[in-house]
């Protein structure tokens, strides 16, 4: 009786160490995901561009449709967290972006985004955020990119997209400019 025990106190240890030491572990996986997380977190662009001069002056305009917010379920509201994506498509040619602005469902400014206009590099794209507090949009909310394409380059890709969660629900959707 006394080996069996001996065992069984064994085990116990063995078993308590093993329980601690996947603890520790899991504990610091769950870390390093927090720690990517906070890395990925939205934070204003700090990628050096060229600025514009201020004789360039755009000649193009698109139109990118936005969302505050939506309705569900008979409408309750859903906030969303916007993040329009302007791409340079072309591997070669930068285009120019002048301006982008933000305007509600009655078509006022709420915000503009650049205090100055760049030079967006092949392939590069730049990124604004309009977070999900930020509910003056409203469900007819849009951007306004004013852009030139002095090199001919490709068309660029302007892209919303929105993103939420409520009422039991995860939303998602994009929406692309129109030129």
């Amino acid at each position: 009786m006394t080996e069996n025990r001996k065992a069984s106190q064994i085990v116990s240890i063995f078993s308590t160490v093993l329980a601690i030491g996947l603890a520790i572990y899991l504990g610091s996986l769950i870390k390093s995901v927090d720690t990517i997380e906070e890395k990925l977190s939205h934070q204003a662009q700090q990628i050096e561009r060229t600025t514009l001069a201020a004789s360039d002056s755009a000649d193009r305009s698109s139109y990118v449709p936005a969302y505050s917010h939506i309705y569900t379920d008979g409408g309750k509201p859903v906030l969303l967290e916007t993040t329009l994506v302007v791409r340079n498509t072309d591997p070669k040619q930068s285009i120019q972006i002048h301006s982008i602005d933000y305007f509600d469902t009655e078509g006022n400014l709420i915000r503009e985004f650049l205090q100055k206009g760049y030079v967006l590099e092949p392939l590069s794209s730049s990124e604004y955020l309009v977070e999900k507090r930020e509910v003056s949009g409203g469900v007819g909310a849009n951007f306004i990119v004013n852009w030139s394409n002095p090199n001919d380059a490709s068309s660029p890709i302007f892209e919303a997209v929105m993103i939420g969660s409520g009422h039991g629900k995860d939303i998602s959707f994009t929406s692309r400019a129109m030129n």
